[in-house]
């Protein structure tokens, strides 16, 4: 006997090493060996002859469930799970929220509690939505409760904080090994460009790309920065949207911050603008899509590492609670649908030439998991860590198509567009996960299996 519940031969496997022609063993979930050769004796063989075997992704931000101005996002952690495994998506993190007057602990235990029906596995990031001494003396206990990550906001009233309060929390986060998260924009750019528009009776959702500016974006990663630099301790940037944002991040790296920077796809594929084939209200989301300049700085920016994770903020609703409001912008529910098609998306770019293979999978697995404390088991194809894989068929091509995909949203900003390579297996722990099926669609295999991946303190020091 070979030892191995089986060997996945014949690609060209994303290693720590780079790209490279070996066959991988797992055995009991986990991988095994990871070499040119293997004795596959008795073992079963999942032949991959002229694919790429890719580490599954970690979609470090999503959210389940989330309810935004009273109306609840569609993707449940059954059916966000599920539209995650069948894009490749092995691992997501999700997002608490506090409710009005509930603890941070608490929250972590409410949706530790409420996870169920994953076919992912998933991890935590604990969001700040009150900030208060008693929030910040939680901090060691959410840590000791496997969530090593922390998200403020430099937007939104109610949930905003200045940058002193900001620089509380970073650290206060360090002293538990924890790594602060921030959605930077500036409130009061955005409130003086909304009050603009507002004045000119300019509130449909067509307007609504105007209202967030790219400064507003600049001027709190400025402010982020700062925080960074003086303490000097690591800040976790999201959802990077704008070359102005990316040049405010550059510079304050070479003023000795530790800033470390994430995108999204909507950010690298889509711009808004008369072109976009959607009705405009379907598209917002914060910070907004921006000009196709931004977008190609933005995957150069992935390109060369600058940008370090590629990430989604998978948040959908339907066309019906977008077109609701679509005459007031203020009242949108903010979110688009995405962790189904990142790795599409990204794989064809790579395809193209707009990124290598090696950065697309330290971009979607490798980098996440190292920065947000989950690299004891995920993040890369080698000895010790889980088994969760995709195979990549450079050679078939995938339509994009809401009937196609798994999330609850009834639409996709992504509808007819046709990639360059597919998904062809999902692997978690070493099982069968999804499939394509001989009509070209990805489908769940076997029952919901996915876990809490607890995160490994200290992150990023």
């Amino acid at each position: 006997m070979s030892g191995f519940d089986l060997v996945v031969r014949g690609g060209l496997v994303a290693t720590p090493d780079g790209m490279r022609a070996v066959d991988v063993g797992i055995l009991d979930g986990r991988f095994a060996a990871v070499r040119e050769r293997l004795d596959v004796a008795g073992a079963p063989v999942l032949d991959v002859s002229g694919c790429h075997v890719l580490p599954g992704a970690v979609d470090a931000h999503v959210h389940l469930g989330l309810v935004i101005g009273g109306e609840p996002s569609r993707d449940d952690v059954a059916h966000g799970t599920l539209s995650a495994i069948c894009g490749g998506v092995t691992t997501v993190g999700d997002f608490t929220v506090q409710a009005p007057g509930e603890g941070l602990l608490a929250s972590v235990r409410r949706r530790v509690v409420a996870a169920v029906d994953a076919r992912c596995d998933w991890f935590l990031h604990a969001n700040l939505t009150t900030v208060t001494p008693d929030t910040l003396a939680e901090i060691g206990d959410v840590v000791a409760a496997g969530v090593g990550s922390l998200k403020t906001f430099l937007a939104y009233p109610g949930m905003r904080i200045d940058a002193d309060l900001l620089g509380q929390v970073v650290a206060r986060a360090a002293e538990h090994g924890a790594l602060v998260m921030v959605h930077a924009e500036d409130q009061a750019v955005v409130d003086r460009a909304t009050s603009h528009l507002v004045g000119r009776g300019d509130t449909a959702a067509r307007y609504f790309f105007a209202s967030r500016p790219d400064a507003a974006e600049a001027v709190a990663v400025e402010a982020v920065g700062a925080v960074s630099a003086r303490l000097g301790l690591p800040i976790y940037v999201v959802h990077l949207s704008s070359a102005a944002g990316l040049a405010a991040a550059v510079r304050a790296r070479a003023a000795g911050a530790r800033l470390y920077l994430e995108t999204c796809p909507q950010y690298l594929f889509l711009a808004c603008g008369p072109a976009t084939p959607l009705h405009a209200e379907r598209l917002v989301c914060a910070p907004p899509l921006r000009s196709p300049e931004d977008g190609e700085a933005l995957v150069r920016a992935l390109s060369d590492g600058t940008v370090e994770v590629l990430a989604t903020d998978h948040c959908p609703f339907t066309t019906a609670q977008k077109e609701a409001h679509a005459e007031d912008f203020r009242k949108v529910p903010g979110g688009l649908p995405g962790v189904e098609t990142m790795l599409p998306l990204v794989y064809d770019a790579a395809l193209s030439g707009g990124l290598s293979l090696e950065r697309l999978a330290a971009a979607t697995a490798g980098e996440p998991a190292r920065l947000l404390g989950i690299a004891h088991r995920k993040g890369a194809i080698r000895v010790g860590l889980d088994a969760d894989f995709v195979v990549l068929d450079p050679a078939v091509m995938t339509p994009i198509s809401v009937s196609r995909l798994h999330s609850r949203a009834d639409y996709t900003p992504y509808q007819g567009r046709r990639l360059r390579g597919a998904v062809r297996e999902v692997f978690l722990r070493g099982e069968l996960a999804a499939r394509r099926s001989a009509a070209g669609c990805v489908e769940p295999m076997g029952d919901p299996r996915g876990g809490f991946v607890r995160a490994k303190p200290p992150l990023c020091h």
